[in-house]
Order: structure tokens, then C-alpha cells, then sequence
């Protein structure tokens, strides 16, 4: 006996058996009935979800001998031969292998005007109809227009955007979705009963999520599972033969990756290298199970693992969220690694120390200021120093820290200052708010070093002039980002440091302020440099030139002169 795969076997007959796109099945069904069939049709979506199949169903309603109908009997000539794509009204043809404008021509347009030989219509399915090429679109253009009333045109597409839009807007289009993962565990394990084997619900789970909503992935996954398997298919199984991850390995990365535990982190590289796992699978398993504990933390959909509550109590939601778009970011980037063990470890411990959770430190700054120190538990997303600070200093901190000395503040104005504030504590966490939210800014202030700091007033001191210039086009920037994080004005200043500063402006600012008018024709050597792209030549004429009447006059208009012509006496 043939082998027939699970996919082709369990194809769906009628439309009611088509896997969750009711709502396309219901308009197509409802305009069999109502006789308002359109020329042309365009089904659009991911693979496997049911385009094709969809195409031959609505064939099979158009021309079922009892027919027109929206419930094709399936037992006639018409319907088998469809089913079997034998039938030769209806015409299926793989736009990916027949792109040239000729094989359109020879299969399409020289035939659409001929009467089907035997069913009631005359029945094109383009399958990957983006392949083809611009000609072959151009030459199906005016057909797909106005076919004969006896063609119908259906098209069927994974890529929509690649399809002109001279060829859509003369299509009734459908998007086809990706099959929710409920809905294919449902129809696996139903299809386990029929076949007599058995399934587990965690097995149908797996094959679920790794099918990526394309029922016949998961199909073809469970066909090679009862190959790998002696009649139980179970999760084990299913993770031995697709290399699946354990999930307490994700657990344990998870985790480490929250607390920054490093050396949990690589023991866990250690094991993956040694058991032979694919890291690139377990920086997409990873980056799924922060997207699941993100959804988790909205009320939305499960725990990826058991613990992620804990995870959820340690962390904010943001922190969660911009986690998972970094270990996007870095898939992306050891996708394409020579080394991807490596890539992904180092990777994991740089995202590891440049992670911090913002939120969190500053819903504990603000008990800081209200003085709930005793109530204030260390975050192991946070910075570790950060951390000591929160916890051994207290609301009785000094009302004004010098890093280096100063003159001191009168009396009267330290009585005023803010004794809740501390702008020690407060700087890391504007650097890291500078880093994340504008890196910029952030190299604005990486080499400037705090020369004087209050809870109002911070001095910092960078290296040259330069610098400070772009320090005070950045001011407004700064002072806004410190706005919303501290929800305080602070004034910041930028000095140039004393070992670089000379006495003398910069030679171009003294060339601005010291430079006085040269006198006609006299330029002062001493204030242009010889690198600079001016000629040193002395343009003044030798001898008067006379001009005209007309060349003095135009001359006059913007105080010009004449100094040099190529015949002097002309």
C-alpha cells in the first residue's frame, strides 16, 4: 500500500473541516449560495494554513454536479477529480516554476476564451503568484479584469506585498491568519484518536508551538514523531527529535539572567556545549519565555515555566519588556556568528551588565526620600553598588556633597537644601536613564567628572572647550531627562578642567574678538594659518587700472575694483 502523509490525508473535504479561518469559509460558502461569485479571488497569508485547500474547496462548490453548492457532495466525478488535482477544468498552476510571460500566455491567455470541456466552470488556482514575473502580471491584467463568465481566477500567495497592486485591486482578497495554538493541539489530538495512537497534551503542545500556526507543519512533525515513536508520542520524545531545550534550562538562564548570577550562566553554556544543544535555540527559547512572562505580567496568556512568578515579583513589567528586545537583538546578531556558542555567552553577560531596571530603583528612591529605608529590599536586576547605597545610607545624609573642595556654602542657604535627595545615589541612575534613553547624551557626559554637586546645582568638569560647547547644546536635554526621572529642576554647569585650560581663548575665538579690520588690500599674516585654504598672494594691483563708464558704474554698486587684466593698457 501507498503511504499517504498525514497532511494529505487528513485534508480538509468541505469547508466546514477547513482549522480556524471560520470567517473566510462563512463569506465564501455564503456567496456559492447567493450566486455572487467573483472573477477573481486572492488568498494571502503564512504557509499552512489552508489557502490551497481553500481554493480546491471553492472549485469543488462551483462545479460539484449538484451544484453550485456551499456543501460539495465529494462523491462525484467533478469532486474526486479536484481533490486529486486531475481535473482538467481546473487548472493548477506553481507560479514560482512558470514565471515567464510565455508560459502564461501558452497555459492562460490562449485558452481562457474556450468553453470548459465538461464542468460548469472554467477554474485558474495560481499557487506563489508573487513569483511571477512583471510581464507575465502585465499580460494578466485585462483578463483578470473582465474574464468570460465562465473563469474564475484564484490566486494564492505567501507574500502579499509582492504582489502589484494593479493585479489586487481586481481580486476579492482574504487574509488567511496563522492558526492559534489551541486550535491546533485540539485537531492533533482528535487526529491521535482517529489514527489510534496515542498523544500527550504536552506533546501536542510542543508540536503546536514549534509548527509557528501552520497546521501542516504540525502535521508533518507528528507524521516523522510516529516514525521516531512505537505508538506514544509523548514530550520527551518530541524534544529528543526536534533538539528541543529542556525547559528547566531556560529556567536557569532566566534566572541568572535577572540576577546577574554569572557563574550560573556559564555552567549553563558549559552544559549546552557539552549535551550538543544549539545555542541559537536557546537565545529563541529564552527570548520566547521573556515575551511569555512580559504577556504573563499583563494577565494575558501562561508561565512559560514554573518560578516565573518569582521573576515577575523581582522585576517590573518595562524591565521584562526592554529584556526581550535586546535578546531579539542579540538572536539577530548570533544568527549570522561563525561561533555561536560564544557570540551568544558573551553577548548574554554584556546584555547581563548593561541591563537595569529603572523602574524598580526609582519606586525605591522615592521610599528612600520618604524616609521607608526599613521597608526597602534590594533588587538583583539593580546595580550591586547601587544596591549597597540603598541600603546603608539613610535620610540623614549630608545635606550638600563636595567631591572636591570647594568654598564652602553659607549657612543660610544649606539650611534650605533638600535633606531627602540624595544626587549621589541620583547620578548612576541619570547616566543609565542617559544611556537607555539617548546614548548621544550619554557620551556627552561618559569623560566629564563631577566637580561639585547639590541636590540643585551639579558641576561637572570635561577637558576642552569643545567639549563644553557641546555640554550646553545638550543642557535643555539633559535637565529634561533629570525632570522626569527626579521629578526636580536641576541647574547643570560644565567648566573646562583646569589642567587643559589655558589663559588664551581658543585661536578661533581670538581671531573673532582680537582680529581688527585690515586696512585695503593688507592682510595680517599672523592671524591666518598657513594650513588653513586661503592664498597667502598679494592680489593689490601694481598700477591703477582705468575702467569704463559702464564697468566703473557696475563696480560702485558692491565697492569693487579692478586688479588685474590680461592686457593692462586695453
Amino acid at each position: 500500500m501507498t503511504y499517504i502523509s498525514l497532511a494529505n490525508k487528513y485534508r480538509p473535504q468541505t469547508f466546514k473541516e477547513v482549522v480556524g479561518q471560520e470567517s473566510i469559509e462563512t463569506t465564501l460558502m455564503n456567496a456559492v449560495k447567493s450566486g455572487r461569485v467573483a472573477p477573481a479571488y486572492l488568498f494571502y497569508g503564512p504557509r499552512g494554513c489552508g489557502k490551497t485547500t481553500t481554493a480546491r474547496l471553492l472549485a469543488k462548490a462551483l462545479n460539484c454536479q449538484h451544484g453550485p453548492t456551499d456543501e460539495p457532495c465529494g462523491e462525484c466525478p467533478q469532486c474526486r477529480e479536484i481533490a486529486a488535482s486531475s481535473d482538467l477544468d481546473v487548472l493548477e498552476l506553481d507560479a514560482a516554476s512558470n514565471t515567464q510571460v510565455d508560459k502564461i500566455r501558452e497555459v492562460i491567455l490562449d485558452t481562457v476564451s474556450l468553453a470548459a470541456g465538461r464542468d460548469r466552470y472554467k477554474i485558474f488556482i495560481l499557487d506563489e503568484v508573487h513569483m511571477l514575473s512583471k510581464s507575465s502580471f502585465n499580460a494578466l491584467l485585462k483578463t483578470l479584469e473582465e474574464p468570460p463568465s465562465h473563469v474564475v481566477f484564484i490566486l494564492a500567495t505567501t507574500e502579499f506585498n509582492k504582489v502589484p497592486l494593479t493585479i489586487t485591486s481586481r481580486c476579492q482578497t482574504f487574509r488567511f491568519k496563522p492558526i492559534e495554538e489551541k486550535e491546533i493541539v485540539t485537531h492533533l489530538l482528535d487526529l491521535a484518536g482517529a489514527e489510534n495512537f496515542e498523544l500527550t497534551d504536552g506533546a501536542a503542545q510542543q508540536i503546536a508551538k514549534n509548527a509557528g500556526g501552520a497546521l501542516r507543519d504540525a502535521l508533518t512533525i507528528l507524521d516523522r514523531a510516529l516514525s521516531f515513536s512505537n505508538g506514544r508520542v509523548d514530550e520527551e520524545l518530541i524534544a529528543k527529535m526536534l533538539g528541543l531545550l529542556p525547559r528547566d534550562v531556560i529556567k536557569e538562564t532566566a534566572f541568572a539572567l535577572v540576577r546577574k548570577d554569572e557563574k550560573k550562566l556559564h555552567e549553563v553554556f558549559e552544559m549546552v556545549k557539552r549535551e550538543g544543544f544549539d545555542a541559537l535555540a536557546l537565545l529563541k527559547d529564552l527570548k520566547t519565555a521573556f515575551g511569555e512572562i512580559f504577556y504573563f505580567t499583563l494577565g494575558s496568556g501562561a508561565a512559560p515555566f514554573d518560578g516565573a512568578e518569582d521573576i515577575i515579583k523581582e522585576t517590573s513589567p518595562s524591565f521584562i519588556a526592554g529584556l526581550t528586545r535586546k535578546l531579539s537583538k542579540l538572536y539577530d546578531e548570533v544568527k549570522y556568528s561563525d561561533t555561536p556558542a560564544l557570540a551568544a555567552e558573551v553577548g548574554l553577560f554584556t546584555l547581563m551588565q548593561a541591563t537595569l531596571d529603572i523602574e524598580n530603583l526609582i519606586s525605591r528612591l522615592e521610599a528612600l526620600e520618604k524616609g521607608e529605608t526599613s521597608e526597602i529590599t534590594p533588587s538583583a536586576s539593580g546595580n550591586n553598588q547601587t544596591e549597597e547605597k540603598f541600603e546603608t545610607k539613610s535620610a540623614e545624609e549630608p545635606k550638600q556633597i563636595e567631591v572636591k573642595q570647594e568654598p564652602e556654602t553659607p549657612k543660610e542657604e544649606t539650611a534650605k537644601e533638600d535633606t531627602t535627595f540624595n544626587p549621589v545615589i541620583a547620578l548612576p541612575l541619570l547616566k543609565n536613564a542617559l544611556a537607555e534613553n539617548s546614548p548621544a547624551l550619554d557620551d556627552v557626559l561618559h569623560s566629564a567628572k563631577v566637580k561639585f554637586i547639590t541636590p540643585e546645582h551639579w558641576v561637572f568638569e570635561v577637558k576642552d572647550y569643545f567639549s563644553k560647547d557641546a555640554c550646553e547644546r545638550r543642557k535643555t536635554d539633559i535637565e529634561g531627562i533629570a525632570l522626569k526621572l527626579f521629578n526636580r529642576k536641576i541647574n547643570f554647569e560644565f567648566n573646562v578642567s583646569a589642567k587643559e585650560a589655558t589663559p588664551q581663548k581658543p585661536r578661533y575665538a581670538e581671531v573673532l574678538t582680537q582680529a581688527k579690520t585690515p586696512a585695503k588690500h593688507e592682510v595680517k599674516e599672523e592671524l591666518i594659518s598657513r594650513e588653513e585654504p586661503f592664498s597667502m598672494q598679494d592680489f593689490s594691483p601694481k598700477t591703477e587700472i582705468k575702467a569704463g563708464a559702464v564697468t566703473q558704474n557696475i563696480l560702485n554698486l558692491f565697492d569693487g575694483q579692478i586688479i588685474s587684466t590680461k592686457d593692462e593698457n586695453a
